[in-house]
């Protein structure tokens, strides 16, 4: 059983300059996610990495870029193909500067009902495919859940995704599990534990995604922690979102990235919120 308060905060970020990641490590975030739009994928990796160097802070993983133009469960085989092969140009690029977790949207949305099983079978495809290239770098694949009618919007769903191939693992994204869809944050960690190597942390109203600062939301912070605890996991508390005045509620309050280190330490006191 591991002990969150141990896990390294981390936080979600476009801006790679040197100044901001000095200011994260000023205040205590160990790591990065760097997450980019998917028309700005050749940035200077060797310049990202350095500057994470200097300040002290560690490039924990990327999140592949997504976009409909890059779907990975595109029925079309060619569209599909060549978003494959964006993917693995990114891993092949960036895995060589020591970074080794990969998020990925397993698709675009909206997808229709009668769609969906062959686009799982798209998606599948691709999963093991990329999971198959990273393993040469000794990266991983990490499949991030979804909201709506995106692939991956349930616990089965996420169990389905990840089975194309053994080394893939989850990305957590606990804002984005729709219970309406079938399952719970503790059926999520039980199931996929083991698999989850790293998070998005943010906070929501279980109607849709709402990436409010971790703790102004109604997810039981306490029952969910103690279950990843349980479940060994030993990744960053990796924010994504919850710094700016929400586009759904501009009553709820945000954080700052002084304060993500001290709200990373003491979820667990953290009541729900409705």
């Amino acid at each position: 059983m591991t002990n969150y308060k141990n896990w390294p905060t981390a936080i979600s970020t476009g801006d790679t300059s040197l100044e901001n990641f000095q200011r994260f490590a000023k205040a205590n975030v160990k790591g990065v996610e760097v997450s980019l739009r998917w028309f700005d994928w050749h940035r200077d990796w060797e310049e990202i990495v350095d500057n994470a160097k200097k300040a002290g802070v560690e490039v924990m993983s990327y999140h592949l870029p997504f976009a409909n133009e890059i779907n990975i469960a595109n029925l079309h085989d060619g569209r599909r193909q060549f978003a494959v092969t964006v993917h693995k140009e990114l891993i092949a690029n960036i895995a060589k500067h020591g970074v080794k977790r990969f998020v990925v949207h397993p698709s675009a949305e909206p997808i229709a009902d009668e769609d969906r099983a062959e686009s799982m079978k798209q998606a599948k495809k691709s999963l093991a495919e990329m999971a198959e290239f990273a393993a040469q770098f000794d990266a991983y694949v990490c499949v991030e859940d979804l909201p709506r009618t995106c692939l991956g919007h349930d616990v089965k769903e996420m169990v389905e995704l990840v089975s194309a191939h053994d080394r893939l693992r989850v990305c957590f994204d606990v804002n984005h599990l729709l219970t309406v869809y079938g399952g719970t944050h503790l059926e999520f960690v039980k199931q996929l534990g083991d698999k989850i190597i790293t998070t998005h942390m943010s906070d929501y109203d279980f109607v849709d995604e709402r990436h409010y600062f971790a703790g102004e939301g109604e997810i039981n912070w306490e029952e969910l922690i103690t279950a990843m605890e349980e479940a060994d996991y030993n990744g960053p508390f990796l924010y994504e979102g919850g710094f700016s005045p929400s586009n759904y509620n501009p009553d709820i309050p945000y954080g700052t990235i002084e304060t993500a280190h001290e709200r990373a330490t003491t979820i667990k006191n953290y009541p729900i919120k409705k």
